[in-house]
């Protein structure tokens, strides 16, 4: 059925899967639940994996395509939070201005707008600013002394309402501000992030590593300015060159791995160095052992990665959540796509406060009030879709 993106968002709250813009965009969308599954702990991938894997055997004669699940998963083990997995009852695919149904289910009718134009209340985190501070000099501390070589920190604010978050509407102003992100809702979890993890089609398999990053403003000059100091910048290619180590070399153990040459890539207010990374298989893994082997990379955790992920858990001091781990879709081939959760916020039960995560990498060298000045930066993504008088 041909439709705007918008009116296919308002049917229901669909699972979502979207990127592009324009003619190009495309998207996959569920109703409905065939399975969930939620894990805890160590072996939260598996669990999914085996279930979904249980799920395909007991249905040989589907066309294995049409079988999709979504997917996020916690970046901590100890995540009281639950990883999760969802097949839904009727799938969509949405391109070239029409919304695609894989079987002849009713889908719920596009629903009207709420009154969904005031801004948002910002609640304190867990980490004041002056605590973030005081982490990261702590985190630059124990790096001097040789404890770890990179360990990357993040900070939460909640957005909160009178009333239930038009959670479509914000998914919308997402992915219309964000084209070159996947924008996703698995969950209550949504966000664009910037940051593909594995995209897996056969035996080819394609990683992007982003670490390192300025801002971008209103300035076309400045911007330019600033994308020439982020490519010269030794400090953010020390922490760059970690997070492309991590996946590479774990790639590299299932086939043969391609790298490319750090390249600043920019979003609508902020950049980052990228390195593009791709493998050849030597045999079929999917898309979900892949994520597994991946997580968490270095981009997001930090280097040597134990060491990395106790110091989170110390100077940090909350529980992620689904924030920083894996979120994306997979079919019963094996293919599917896997982002970072980034720019990204995990809506309560009730739709009425948003918790929002933001971090940034440190390494030697990193400034307290500019790793900082980063979060804030990287929040702008998220708040802006929940609050859409904070920009014009």
């Amino acid at each position: 059925m041909a439709e705007p993106f918008a009116t296919s968002l308002r049917r229901g709250r669909p699972l979502l899967w979207a990127t592009g813009a324009g003619d190009d965009l495309t998207a996959l969308l569920g109703w409905g639940e065939r399975l969930r599954v939620d894990a805890f702990g160590p072996d939260r991938f598996a669990t999914l994996a085996s279930a979904f894997a249980d799920f395909v055997a007991h249905r040989p004669d589907a066309d294995p395509r049409d079988l999709v699940a979504f997917v996020t998963v916690t970046f901590s083990p100890d995540s009281q939070a639950a990883s999760t997995l969802i097949v839904p009852r009727t799938l969509g695919r949405w391109s070239s201005g029409a919304l695609h149904l894989d079987t002849d289910a009713e889908i719920p009718e596009p629903s009207a707008p709420l009154d969904d134009f005031d801004e948002r209340d910002l609640e304190r985190g867990t980490l004041t600013r002056q605590a973030f501070r005081h982490a990261v000099a702590e985190a630059v501390r124990r790096i001097g002394a040789g404890d770890l070589a990179k360990v990357v920190l993040a900070r939460d604010l909640k957005a909160s309402a009178p009333d239930p978050i038009d959670l479509n509407a914000v998914l919308a102003r997402l992915q219309r501000a964000n084209p070159q992100a996947w924008t996703f809702h698995v969950d209550g979890l949504i966000g664009a992030s910037p940051e593909m993890l594995v995209r897996r089609r056969g035996l080819r398999v394609e990683s992007q590593a982003l670490a390192g990053s300025a801002a971008v403003t209103g300035d076309p000059d400045a911007t330019d300015r600033a994308a020439r100091a982020l490519a010269a910048s030794g400090k953010d290619h020390a922490e760059h060159a970690f997070a492309a180590q991590s996946i590479s070399t774990k790639l590299r153990t299932l086939g043969t791995v391609e790298v490319s040459a750090p390249h600043v890539r920019r979003w609508p207010r902020i950049m980052h160095l990228a390195t593009d990374i791709t493998a050849t298989l030597r045999e079929p893994r999917s898309a979900l052992d892949i994520a597994t082997l991946l997580h968490p990379s270095a981009a997001v955790c930090g280097w040597p990665t134990e060491a990395a992920a106790s110091v989170i858990a110390e100077l940090e001091g909350f529980d992620r959540g689904r924030y920083a781990g894996p979120v994306g879709w997979m079919d019963a081939t094996g293919d599917g796509e896997f982002a970072i959760a980034l720019r990204c916020g995990q809506a309560s039960d009730d739709r009425r406060a948003v918790r929002m995560f933001a971090g940034g990498g440190i390494v030697a060298g990193s400034d307290p009030s500019a790793e900082l000045a980063e979060t804030a930066t990287k929040f702008l993504a998220m708040y802006e879709a929940l609050s859409p008088v904070a920009r014009p």
